[in-house]
């Protein structure tokens, strides 16, 4: 049976339709950016401004967060070098215009193909890779007010082999959905995603869709990421004063077991999360999270919407206490500090359960689960221009984000809806990005250490596991369990062809070493291609 929260899908989308044929004011420029880092980097200066006061924890950006007047496309384009003065016609559109466009003073459409097809070569497996991927794309404004945008990319690869095992193993492309075998080494798979942004004034906006969202300054999150598959969400945003709101409703998918049928066969649940994000002073930002995960329905398929969740104020833990619920809540902060314009330190602390007591005692009690991040982002350091570097470091304790119901943990699609590693982790991230023109060099390196569980008992590492099956109830530790230690490693040289479809030949090399008491797994993939589009894909665990 369709959960109530889809239908109110269509309901919200009808909703939004008929104010935009009744809005008759311009009140802000209303195009989402993609959720994507390496555009983040070019516009940290401005992000990280302390006069702008730009709320950079909420993700994706508005366009009318990070511009004086420009539109997106000269946003997008943002320390590149576009002629559009002269050249034939397909010299700019390949080079630098949209493939189709229609522009009026009350609205505009595009619309682009975007490819992404890579051949490569694992040199210590002496295994070939390819990607070949087809994608499209549209989008447009109307007035001011209503933005959308909508892709779509079918996919055929053949991934190196310790992606290839995840694939095989929760049956889903990282970040990427549901995979159907192409071949006996290569996989098929296609995901859409499809967006909208509506404002009826500078105070209130309205995005939903299709999509992903992301609360935090890092590369990762330990409150919300862009890890996991797309879903359906709806998201209310409220700016006044020095404050930023959202609250945003998303529902997810647990595919551990397909309840067969040919409309419903996997379990559905909901997400309901706020964010307060307050701008105490022009350097130092606080933002306060909470995040609850809900089934519709019980196991006796009778509980119904649970409506009190439509409730946009934040701090839902008390009325979850008081309905006696047994939902999964977690809470969280976020902060950022400017120490000078395109600097910034940043951290998030998360709590999934805490017992004050317990945590005083120090006897390593299971049920004080958590998450922590402390990181450095800068833009041109050392008067260095459009070099941009970052360092993270990221942890998790054991059973984080986990529940006594796997399904009712914090996942979606078999991945973490936090941080790809899942729990019982250390992790350091370091990236640097370095942009002149139209080249781009990237290089980024990841050490982590997990602790992995066995067939039998959880350690606190995979999300999916109830934490009924835990080793113990104290002497809990972070990287508890099979100890595993990940080295990775990435360099990236591109050249960008468009710079509105991020159209770039790239060559890229990726040495990945995995260590354990059990086995060592090494490779050494090196790739060429020819990519497009604007999109955050994780590989990197």
């Amino acid at each position: 049976m369709r959960s109530y929260y889809s239908r109110l899908i269509p309901i919200c989308y009808t909703t939004v339709i008929i104010c935009i044929l009744h809005a008759n004011t311009l009140v802000a420029q209303t195009e989402v950016l993609p959720l994507d880092h390496a555009l983040n980097h070019r516009l940290s200066k401005t992000l990280y401004d302390r006069v702008k006061g730009v709320h950079s924890s909420i993700q994706p950006y508005e366009l009318r967060d990070v511009t004086d007047g420009s539109n997106i496309d000269s946003t997008l384009s943002i320390g590149r070098v576009v002629d559009t003065s002269g050249g034939s016609w397909l010299y700019r559109k390949f080079f630098s215009e949209h493939l189709l466009e229609v522009s009026t003073e009350d609205y505009r459409l595009y619309a682009d193909f975007l490819p992404d097809l890579q051949l490569g070569r694992d040199l210590a497996d002496g295994r070939n890779t390819m990607l070949n991927t087809r994608g499209f794309a549209v989008g447009g404004s109307i007035m001011k007010n209503f933005s959308f945008t909508s892709e779509f990319y079918e996919n055929q690869a053949i991934f190196p082999k310790y992606i290839d095992a995840f694939t095989r193993k929760y049956s889903v492309v990282p970040g990427q959905g549901y995979q159907r075998y192409y071949a006996s080494e290569s996989f098929d798979f296609a995901y859409s995603t499809a967006v909208f942004s509506y404002r009826p004034s500078k105070y209130l906006g309205v995005q939903g869709g299709q999509g992903k969202n992301f609360i935090g300054d890092g590369y990762r999150s330990m409150l919300l990421s862009d890890a996991a598959f797309n879903y359906p969400f709806l998201k209310l945003t409220a700016d006044v004063w020095k404050l930023k709101y959202i609250c945003l409703w998303a529902e997810f998918q647990d595919i551990t077991v397909n309840r067969g049928g040919d409309i419903y066969p996997w379990d559905k649940k909901s997400g309901v999360f706020h964010y307060l994000d307050i701008n105490l002073t022009d350097r130092f930002s606080l933002g306060f999270f909470e995040g609850i995960i809900w089934l519709p329905q019980d196991s006796s398929r009778v509980r119904g919407f649970e409506w009190n969740y439509l409730n946009p104020i934040i701090f839902m833990r008390p009325v979850e206490f008081s309905l006696n619920s047994p939902d999964n809540v977690v809470m969280g902060l976020n902060w950022r500090y400017l120490t000078s314009d395109g600097t910034s330190l940043y951290g998030q602390v998360l709590i999934d359960e805490m017992t004050i007591g317990e945590y005083v005692k120090a006897r390593g009690y299971w049920a004080n689960k958590y998450g922590i991040q402390v990181g450095v982002k800068s833009f041109e350091p050392v008067n260095v221009k459009r070099l941009f570097v970052q360092t993270e470091v990221n942890l998790a304790s054991p059973y984080t984000y986990s529940h006594l119901e796997p399904i009712k943990n914090y996942g979606h699609y078999n991945q973490s809806l936090a941080h790809p590693l899942g729990a019982n982790f250390y992790e350091s991230v370091s990236i640097a990005q370095y942009s002149f023109d139209r080249f781009d060099v990237r290089a980024q390196f990841n050490y982590a250490r997990y602790g992995d569980d066995s067939s039998k008992v959880s350690f606190g590492k995979d999300i999916y596991k109830s934490y009924t099956a835990r080793v113990s109830n104290y002497g809990t530790y972070i990287t508890q369990g099979v100890k595993n230690d990940l080295l990775y490693a990435d360099l990236r040289v591109a050249y960008v062809l468009n710079p509105l479809t991020n159209l770039r030949f790239e060559l890229g090399a990726v040495y990945r070493k995995l260590t354990s008491v059990l086995s060592m797994q090494e490779s050494m993939t090196v790739t060429f291609g020819l990519r497009s589009s604007f999109r955050n894909l994780y590989y990197d665990f």
